[in-house]
């Protein structure tokens, strides 16, 4: 979602300000609501991701546009995964989450 909010705001509205296509506002203003860090945090974080849990890069994204705070909440995101995930990987991946987050 950072990503697409990125891209809407640097090239839409850049070619056009005064935009008022009601279905690219309505997509603008979705993104704004839920995009839960910026894009650059979170292309580092889906790389991140991928790199220390060896997760697939879509499951990585899905983690990243959902920010999951619960154990319940991630292992549902896991389960496209082909191995398990450790109580310790898991609680490291909520961790690192977190602290994206609050940073």
């Amino acid at each position: 979602m950072a990503e697409a909010l990125r891209i809407l705001e640097d090239k839409l509205i850049s070619i056009n300000p005064g935009i008022t296509d009601d279905v690219v506002n309505n997509t603008l203003n979705y993104l704004r609501k839920f995009s839960r860090i910026s894009p650059d945090k979170a292309k580092d974080l889906i790389s991140e991701l991928m790199k220390r849990f060896g997760l697939a890069k879509l499951t990585a994204i899905q983690i990243v546009n959902l920010m999951p705070q619960t154990t319940d909440e991630l292992r549902i995101l896991l389960g496209t995964e082909k191995r398990e995930f450790s109580d310790k990987e898991i609680e490291d991946i909520l961790n690192l989450l977190k602290s994206t987050k609050e940073s």
